[in-house]
């Protein structure tokens, strides 16, 4: 399983991968940060599953724009770049298009 994992994550270790997703978290964390009620559970059409996903997606953008690579394989699938590009990328067409 380690193995699969280091071979997906060496996929998206390259540095424009890297400042997409570092510069997507950090867009991503302004607009949160700017119009929380657009992501809120109460105020928004997101589940709270949703607004959890988006942090979720924000952590690992950070954590894989930044450099920072996990040793163990655990936290590397835990903290995977490419589902997080993906949410990241849906999060933040949905604060700039849904009205």
């Amino acid at each position: 399983m380690g193995n699969m994992v280091d071979r997906v994550y060496a996929l998206t270790d390259k540095r424009p991968l890297r400042a997409l997703s570092l510069v997507l978290a950090l867009v991503a964390a302004g607009c949160v940060l700017w119009d929380p009620s657009r992501f809120a559970a109460r105020t928004s059409a997101l589940a709270l599953w949703q607004g959890l996903l988006l942090i979720w997606a924000v952590c690992s953008g950070v954590i894989h724009g930044t450099g920072f690579r996990p040793e163990h394989w655990r936290w590397r699938l835990i903290f995977a770049p490419l589902p997080a590009l993906v949410i990241l990328a849906a999060g933040l067409l949905y604060f700039f298009i849904h009205p």
